[in-house]
C-alpha cells in the first residue's frame, strides 16, 4: 500500500504540497470533531454526575465524617482472639472455636444457601440458554420473535432479586424456594443477555454448511451454533453461580432461607462477632468455588495454566 510520502514523490514537488495540506486540513478538521465531541462528553456527564448527586442528596463531607464510625463499627465486629489460646475449646474465651461457636448451624445453613445458588443456576441458565437461541438477531428464528425474547430479558435482569424474593415470600411462605425462584428468574435475564451476545459473534459458515445440506433451523442450532458456544456457556454458568451464592445469602434478609436469615438475626440482635463469623464463612466459600469453577473451566476448554 501506497504511503501518504510515496504519493508526494510520485506527484511532483506543487501536487505534492497540496496533497500534504489537504492531508493535514482534514487531519486538523478531524482532530477539531474529536475534541467537540469529547468536550460535549465531558460537559454531559458532569452535569448528570451533579444531577444526581443532588437527587441522592450525597454529601462528601458527611461521607468523611462518617468513616470513623464505620471503623468504631468494625472494631465492634472484631472477636476477641489471643494468639495463644487461638487452638482451645470453645468454651475459652480468646480463642477460634469461641468466635465460631455455632459453627455446625451456620454450616448447615450455608450449604442451604449453595444448594438455593446450584438450582437456581440450573433452572435459570437452562431458561437462558434455550431463550438466547431465539433472542439473538443473527440466528433467531425471526425478527419479532428476536425482539419480544430480548425484552422479556431486559425485564427478568432489571428485578432485584431481594425485592422479586419479598414478593415471593409473600405468595410461598418464607423459606428457600421463593429464594431459589428469584434467584433463577434474575440468572435468566442475566445469562440471556450474555450468551445472546456470545451467538451474535459466531462464525456463520458453519450455519450455511448445514443450510445447504438440507437442515433447518434446529439443525443449524444443534451442530453450527452449539460447538462454538458451549466453552463460553459453561464460563459463564459458572460465574453466576459464585453471583448466585453472595445473593442466596442477601436474599435470607426477606426470608427466603439460607444464611441470610442467621446474619439478620445476628445484626438484630446486636451480635456483631457473630455476624462477621458469619460474613468470613460466606468470603470463605466463594473463595473456594472460584478457584474450583477455574479449575473445571480450564479443565472443559482444555487450556493450561
Amino acid at each position: 500500500m501506497a504511503t501518504l510520502s510515496d504519493l508526494v514523490a510520485a506527484s511532483g514537488p506543487d501536487h505534492g504540497r497540496g496533497a500534504i495540506a489537504a492531508f493535514e486540513a482534514d487531519r486538523a478538521s478531524h482532530a477539531r470533531r474529536w475534541w467537540l465531541f469529547f468536550g460535549l462528553g465531558t460537559v454531559l456527564f458532569i452535569v448528570a454526575f451533579s444531577a444526581a448527586a443532588y437527587i441522592a442528596d450525597f454529601d462528601l463531607g458527611r461521607l468523611l465524617l462518617g468513616f470513623p464510625q464505620m471503623a468504631e463499627f468494625l472494631g465492634r465486629s472484631l472477636p476477641h482472639l489471643e494468639w495463644a489460646k487461638l487452638g482451645d475449646a470453645k468454651t475459652v474465651d480468646g480463642s477460634l472455636a469461641y468466635w465460631f461457636y455455632a459453627w455446625p448451624k451456620w454450616l448447615s445453613l450455608l450449604w442451604e444457601s449453595i444448594e438455593m445458588a446450584i438450582l437456581a443456576t440450573a433452572l435459570g441458565g437452562a431458561a437462558a440458554f434455550l431463550l438466547s437461541f431465539v433472542a439473538a438477531r443473527n440466528i433467531g428464528p425471526n425478527r419479532w420473535a428476536s425482539m419480544f425474547v430480548r425484552r422479556l430479558l431486559e425485564f427478568l435482569r432489571t428485578l432485584p432479586d431481594i425485592i422479586v424474593a419479598l414478593v415471593f415470600v409473600q405468595a410461598f411462605g418464607p423459606g428457600a424456594a421463593a429464594g431459589v425462584l428469584a434467584i433463577a428468574l434474575h440468572t435468566t435475564g442475566a445469562l440471556g443477555k450474555l450468551m445472546s451476545e456470545v451467538h451474535e459473534n459466531i462464525d456463520m459458515k458453519p450455519l450455511e454448511g448445514v443450510r445447504a445440506s438440507g437442515g433447518n433451523w434446529f439443525h443449524m442450532i444443534r451442530f453450527g451454533v452449539m460447538p462454538q458456544i458451549m466453552p463460553n456457556f459453561f464460563s459463564y454458568a459458572l460465574l453466576r453461580l459464585e453471583i448466585n451464592i453472595a445473593a442466596a445469602a442477601a436474599v435470607g434478609y426477606v426470608g427466603a432461607g439460607g444464611i441470610g436469615q442467621e446474619l439478620v438475626i445476628a445484626i438484630e440482635n446486636l451480635r456483631f462477632d457473630d455476624a462477621l463469623a458469619i460474613i468470613t464463612m460466606v468470603i470463605a466459600l466463594i473463595f473456594v468455588i472460584d478457584l474450583t469453577s477455574e479449575r473445571i473451566r480450564h479443565s472443559f476448554i482444555g487450556a493450561r495454566r
